[in-house]
């Protein structure tokens, strides 16, 4: 359209030389009567002039002149009660494609149709809805959408046809937008091993995308089926799924899309926190027995190099002390099987939000790189999550280079200091003689292979080694009942996520015991930290 066109009278004088006689024959058609022809086009150019001297500057010009012809032609059938005879009976596909666009909308332009019509619309595949916006409301010829969409011109028309059928199917649908269109529900994840994009987290931070992983986890859903439960239109479905195809959360299975890991359900979570829970006070009594009795041979490896008190090293020796009974069992593994296409290593697992008697969840992070991190455990309970923030790498590389060098402060350079301020008094605090004392436990090279020996050598060993057999054992047997397809290949690496789990509710049984006490200041505490150099 002109410069010249989008002007009040360009407009009116494009209408009456390019569209006004065809609106007259249009109106002759539908009437099969001159005088009701010239009546009903007299009314539609009256509804056209009327709407540019109030100003309307319309994008596609020929698809809106034709829609407020239908429009009023609608109205003029319904006045003359021909309703029924102009359009019950009538297939949509019917028409011909070239018809002015008049096939599709004719059937279909009834007040409330019309919000069916867009309905629909928001629910057609990017392959027909494409077309159909091209040819309806661009206004675009079938060889033009063709060439645009790089396709031949009858595939258009095969789409167009097939697509004007869909619309007319769905608007006889009553369709029901699914529970979590309103409703949407909650679920946490954990996952294990090298993010080095930040996947699996940058890609489920909003409901949206956490939502189709539930409503798709065992249960492979198309497109469609996506949108409607979700209530949410198919251009920005399609844009969500991708995101989660290419992070490897959702796969592909033809036209259905089905989670790639597994969703734990309230129940299956209800079912084994029971099972973990079973003998969980004696599995603890007996773990806190060997820790205590060998937590001197420990201190005696130089794993403390401030004035840290047993009980401080005792909370790091207890998590570690189950996390070490896990690991070494037949069973156990944490290496999801699935390939990342970012090159990382990780697994993940989702749980449903569920109404559990205790937070169980534990996280185990690493920061650092090269020989030297920093591991720190995040307690889902008594403010201990997030402690001191997240430290930088090269603030715990240059922390290692510090312990193993034992230098002092005084010889930092002006770049070094900046670093040590970052970690002063959050990882390690100045001695008098301007040393650097180590606030977190340290394990150097070989030290967790002689804590190990220790443990091996302490009459309870073989006994706990059995009770965490077989609490795995539990916990394998309970998903295994679930009979979920995602989890077949995944299913060593599930239970040995849910395991771990049996780290926090040892935490709660030394704490109720008075085995532990939690710190004072909890969110500043520097227990179950390690800091290993190799």
């Amino acid at each position: 359209m002109t410069k010249e066109i989008l002007t009040r009278d360009g407009l009116i004088k494009n209408y009456l030389e390019d569209y006004f006689g065809k609106v007259f024959y249009f109106c002759l058609k539908k009437t099969g009567n001159s005088q009701e022809a010239e009546d009903l086009a007299s009314d539609i150019s009256l509804n056209i002039l009327q709407a540019f001297h109030k100003g309307t500057v319309p994008d596609h010009f020929s698809a809106w002149v034709w829609r407020i012809a239908r429009n009023r032609y609608s109205a003029w059938a319904d006045r003359k009660h021909h309703i029924s005879e102009s359009i019950a009976g009538t297939d949509i596909g019917e028409y011909e494609i070239q018809d002015e666009k008049a096939g599709m909308e004719e059937e279909i332009i009834q007040g409330e149709n019309l919000a069916l019509m867009r309905r629909e619309l928001s629910f057609l595949s990017s392959s027909y809805r494409d077309i159909i916006l091209a040819y309806y409301i661009e206004d675009r010829k079938t060889r033009e959408i063709a060439s645009m969409l790089g396709i031949s011109k009858g595939t258009v028309e095969s789409k167009l046809f097939r697509a004007r059928k869909i619309l007319k199917e769905g608007m006889e649908m009553a369709r029901e937008f699914g529970t979590r269109s309103y409703k949407p529900e909650e679920v946490r994840f954990a996952a294990s091993g090298s993010q080095p994009s930040g996947l699996p987290w940058s890609a489920v931070g909003r409901m949206l995308p956490k939502n189709i992983l539930l409503e798709a986890s065992n249960n492979p859903s198309t497109m469609e089926e996506l949108s409607i439960e979700l209530g949410i239109a198919m251009p920005y479905m399609e844009e969500e799924v991708k995101l989660l195809v290419d992070a490897t959360l959702l796969k592909q299975v033809g036209d259905k899309y089905v989670t790639n890991f597994f969703i734990l359900s309230r129940e299956c979570q209800q079912e084994i926190y029971q099972a973990q829970r079973e003998d969980s006070k004696e599995r603890s009594r007996l773990l806190d027995r060997l820790i205590s009795d060998t937590l001197g041979q420990i201190r005696e490896l130089g794993v403390v190099r401030n004035g840290m008190a047993d009980e401080e090293l005792k909370w790091w020796a207890v998590i570690y002390g189950v996390d070490y009974f896990i690991e070494a069992q037949e069973a156990y593994d944490i290496q999801c099987p699935v390939k990342r296409t970012d090159g990382g290593n990780w697994g993940f697992v989702g749980y449903e939000a569920a109404e559990i008697p205790e937070k169980c969840g534990m996280g185990h992070n690493g920061y650092g790189a090269d020989n030297t991190t920093l591991w720190v455990y995040k307690l889902s309970d008594y403010g201990m999550w997030n402690r001191e923030g997240l430290p930088q790498g090269e603030d715990i590389r240059f922390l290692g280079e510090i312990v193993k060098n034992n230098r002092n402060i005084s010889d930092f350079t002006d770049s070094e200091k900046r670093i040590w301020k970052r970690l002063e008094n959050c990882f390690a605090h100045e001695g008098e003689d301007g040393s650097v004392i180590l606030d977190v436990v340290l394990l150097e090279e070989n030290v967790l292979e002689r804590i190990h020996e220790i443990w091996k050598a302490h009459p309870l060993y073989s006994e706990i080694l059995e009770i965490f057999h077989k609490l795995l054992y539990k916990t394998i047997c309970v998903l295994e009942r679930t009979n979920i397809s995602t989890l077949k290949e995944q299913l060593t690496y599930c239970a040995s996520m849910c395991v771990l789990d049996a780290r926090m509710m040892m935490v709660h049984d030394e704490v109720e015991a008075g085995r532990l006490t939690v710190p004072k200041d909890a969110s500043h505490s520097k227990v179950a930290m390690a800091l290993h150099i190799n």
